[in-house]
């Protein structure tokens, strides 16, 4: 875990302006205070949503979806070129399935769905460009 300074400064809670204690930090818990960093807003409020198994399902039939239309292209333009971006998109599966199986490991939740971003970005933008190439 991680420890973040931008919160209020030390000592105004209690009426001092004495600095506290070198052991008396506070550690970032997810649950029962504000948001004070980018590592607090990670935990609070990004991950319980990339944990929730209803986005997971979406994304699952997104992909699916998108792995679909590269292949009814391939029939429909008659032309190798739309199977481009179907292996980014069975990377971004791979990261999607191994984003539900890491469970509440926070870290390895993030990891694994800035892979399934990244990959479904790239597997987006190399779309437009093969219906860029075949037009």
């Amino acid at each position: 875990m991680s420890f973040e300074g931008a919160g209020p400064r030390q000592g105004v809670d209690e009426g001092t302006d004495a600095p506290r204690p070198v052991g008396d930090v506070e550690k970032v818990v997810p649950e029962g205070r504000d948001v004070r960093g980018i590592s607090d807003l990670t935990y609070r409020i990004i991950t319980p949503y990339l944990s929730n198994p209803l986005l997971h399902r979406g994304l699952q039939v997104v992909l699916i979806v998108l792995g679909a239309v590269c292949l009814v292209a391939t029939g429909v333009r008659l032309s190798p070129l739309p199977l481009l971006p179907l292996p980014l998109f069975a990377v971004a599966y791979y990261a999607l399935r191994r984003a539900r199986a890491a469970g509440h490991n926070d870290r390895a939740l993030l990891v694994w769905f800035a892979l399934l971003l990244s990959a479904t970005l790239l597997g987006f933008w190399l779309l437009s460009v093969v219906s860029h190439w075949l037009t």
